[in-house]
């Protein structure tokens, strides 16, 4: 259930934010794609520890 809430919460965000502000703000799509590349990492790392827990 943690990573489908991580999934929500990182596409909402990535959908939210109105194209003109990340191209306007280089800087903040570069966060928004670290922060999004990161939550991701974590995510499948999760799924793998869950998959080799169970």
């Amino acid at each position: 259930m943690l990573y489908l809430t991580a999934c929500v919460v990182v596409h909402l965000a990535v959908g939210v934010l109105p194209p003109a502000v990340l191209n306007t703000r280089p800087s903040a799509a570069r966060v928004v794609t670290r922060i999004s590349g990161a939550m991701m990492i974590a995510i499948g790392g999760y799924l793998l520890v869950e998959r080799l827990a169970g």
